[in-house]
């Protein structure tokens, strides 16, 4: 829903502030629809009421506010490292950051990662149904990138028909414009969404030439169509296009004189989706389906002195995805199997030439219920791809119900995140500094070519690099133990504690030579092991017919295995920075990875007047302090953290709305984000300082 009724919409939907939570319904846990309840495997869900409430246009400030979920940079070589990334900011999820962390749409996935990450500011929340997360290892359904878990964004379908419209206005006049309507037409639904988004951006540092976010404008459709030939037959087909167009200007320093810059970026997402869903019989029903996206992003940067191209990076991407499923037997003892096909292609600036890939993949999945108290679900999946070996992801889950108000849960599974094309093929030289990064099949060709223009000594080996590295997929084991607890019809208490042990990781280095500028050559291979584990609980709570409260709150242990064992050998040294002293590094002061915070929390209290016409929302967000690599005014020379010097403090967001029914289609909010008008223009460029923001918002309904 684009905007809508609120007070209808809470009459009408599963509130989220009381037990009814258990009985929502489901999808990316299993495949199928199914009760929360009934599912072994930590969820959580996010309802288009507490969207709405939010006043929130985009779906990355809905998730930042949520218990597990951290805003995170991935590095730019590494993928637990933790430095800052030009490319934006990403869901760190169980202490993973947001490489290993699958994001769909409707079931299927969303592609374009930059450095590992996916710019979710290309979807508008107005037409979210709900957002379900699914915490743990998910790559026995889902396949690679579900190493963490699994944020599906579930779109709308139109129960009735409507016309909806939503007018957005807030800090660096930004402006946001929403409109969907839905037809109901025999026994074919049609919905048709829009979005227009822009901003003037901000500049977080008046000392430095350019903006910190510049400005840029979006523009987001999607259409579905839904129709039930019979009750046997139904055919789905949907389509969505996203657009947004960035103006760059920044300066730079070739040859130290300084230089402005100026161009524009401009990314585009746009993918087709059809299925068709037969069902045999009352126990037996399948579904094909073909998925379709591409996705481009072009950035030209011209030198203003001479309107002389500077730099032109390009990326095209493109995914087909033929699926077939089948759904056998009843649903407490359903039985779920399919195949599938991947083609993948890349063509980018930045490698040696168009890349592709291909893979197949077949899943199997059993759920039992037992005596109405135990749920077992146990599923398997085997992928085949071109360039790297097969694997084998099971995963084995359970639930079990001493009564209707206490659940047990527990489950294990395996999971792994195959080597993306930038880590197998980039071919990049930064044209600022002068580094480059080649990935692990480019290293020996993209050596020779940098000795052949001079870029790399002649005296340099280079031979034992000539046949390049061989990556294998990162792999983990999850476990997740918790319980859920009702107290009547007024709250809910969720907890659950997980453990997380990756091996195979993935990380650039540097190779033992640099470039005839003295720059440094980086490449990938795998290195190191690491684990995360923790403890997430979550609460809610309805007070009385008007306020409900939520709360949440996560412990995190992420450390480095290799690092533990260096240390305990005696083989790691610090230096003291003043002193020039070195020592031994004790066990005990190694904090962990770096960008990883002990301590997050988050609380929301929701106010509703039915009468008066008046919602209120106030949610704050919890992030501990975090270790960061490479602080100014700290060097040790081991590049881990084990100092707290090291450390950046910790901080909160806070965020309001208030809204008011104005008659029976109006509906007026106004809301500050930021309220604390914290900043951090160096580690934390996405947050900018306290804003305000007034939506109107109108619906029609048939």
């Amino acid at each position: 829903m684009a905007c809508c009724n609120v007070f209808s919409a809470m009459s009408q939907e599963r509130t989220d502030s009381t037990g009814k939570i258990l009985d929502e319904v489901v999808v990316t846990a299993t495949r199928t629809e199914n009760k929360i309840s009934n599912v072994p495997l930590p969820m959580q869900v996010i309802g288009a009421q507490s969207i709405n409430l939010s006043g929130s246009q985009k779906l990355i400030d809905i998730l930042e506010m949520q218990s597990g979920l951290v805003i995170a940079n991935n590095p730019l070589g590494t993928s637990l490292q933790g430095y800052p990334n030009p490319f934006g900011s990403g869901i760190q999820l169980q202490g993973l950051d947001p490489a290993y962390t699958l994001i769909l749409l409707d079931g299927e996935p969303l592609t374009g990662r930059n450095a590992g990450i996916i710019n979710l500011g290309r979807i508008a929340v107005g037409n979210i149904k709900q957002i379900e997360i699914l915490k743990g290892p998910a790559t026995s359904l889902y396949g690679s990138d579900a190493l963490a878990g699994v944020i599906n964004i579930i779109s709308e379908t139109p129960k009735n028909n409507y016309l909806d419209a939503r007018l957005h206005y807030g800090t660096n006049n930004t402006l946001g414009i929403t409109a969907s309507t839905g037809i109901i037409k025999g026994n074919t639904v049609f919905e048709i969404f829009a979005n227009r988004y822009s901003s003037d951006g901000y500049d977080l540092d008046k000392n430095i030439y350019g903006k910190t976010i510049d400005p840029y404008t979006d523009y987001s459709f999607s259409g579905k169509m839904i129709s039930e030939w019979n009750d046997k037959n139904k055919l789905t087909l949907s389509g969505r296009f996203f657009t947004e167009k960035q103006f760059n200007n920044y300066m730079i320093y070739p040859d130290g004189q300084p230089s402005v810059v100026s161009g524009t970026s401009v990314e585009t997402d746009e993918s087709g989706f059809l299925k068709w869903n037969h069902k045999v019989n009352g126990k037996v029903n399948y579904h094909a389906s073909v998925y379709v996206t591409g996705y481009s992003n072009d950035a030209n940067a011209y030198l203003q002195k001479n309107d002389s191209l500077y730099e032109n990076i390009s990326l095209d991407q493109l995914l087909v995805r033929p699926e077939l499923q089948f759904n056998i037997g009843a649903p407490k003892a359903l039985f779920i199997s399919g195949v599938g096909y991947n083609f993948e292609k890349i063509n980018s600036s930045r490698y040696s030439s168009k890349k592709d890939m291909d893979s197949w993949y077949a899943f199997v999945q059993k759920q039992w219920q037992w005596k109405e108290n135990f749920n077992i679900i146990a599923g398997a999946r085997f992928d085949k791809n071109s360039i790297y070996n097969a694997q084998l992801s099971p995963k084995l889950a359970l639930a079990y119900k001493i009564n209707p108000s206490f659940i047990l849960k527990g489950s294990i599974g395996a999971g792994f995140k195959a080597p993306d094309f930038r880590q197998q093929f980039l071919n990049f030289s930064n044209s600022l500094i002068g580094y480059t990064i080649l990935g692990a099949k480019e290293l020996g060709e993209g050596l020779i070519d940098l000795q052949n223009s001079g870029q790399l000594d002649k005296s340099v080996n280079i031979t034992p690099y000539l046949n390049g590295v061989t990556l294998t997929p990162e792999k983990s084991i999850g476990i997740n133990v918790g319980a859920d607890y009702t107290f009547g019809n007024k709250a809910v208490w969720k907890l659950n504690l997980f453990r997380n042990d990756i091996s195979n990781l993935i990380e650039s280095y540097n190779l033992p030579f640099s470039k005839s500028n003295n720059q440094s050559i980086f490449s990938y291979k795998n290195l190191n092991k690491v684990f995360t584990e923790g403890i997430e609980t979550n609460f809610s709570y309805k007070l009385d017919n008007h306020f409900s409260v939520f709360g949440g709150y996560q412990f995190l242990i992420a450390k480095d295995k290799d690092v533990i064992k260096e240390i305990k050998a005696g083989k790691l040294y610090k230096r003291d920075p003043e002193t020039n002293v070195t020592t031994l590094v004790r066990i005990e002061e190694y904090k962990g990875l770096f960008n990883r915070s002990k301590h997050t929390a988050n609380a929301r209290i929701q106010y509703r007047n039915d009468n008066k016409g008046v919602t209120a929302f106030l949610a704050a967000k919890y992030r501990g302090r975090y270790g960061f690599s490479g602080l100014d005014d700290f060097q040790d020379g081991n590049e881990i953290l084990d100092n707290e010097k090291e450390f950046v403090k910790g901080f909160v967001l806070m965020n309001a709305t208030l809204s008011k029914q104005l008659g029976r289609h109006f509906e007026l909010q106004g809301g500050v984000q930021n309220m604390l008008n914290y900043t951090n223009k160096t580690l934390m460029p996405n947050i900018y300082g306290r804003s305000y923001f007034i939506n109107v918002n109108f619906k029609l309904e048939k």
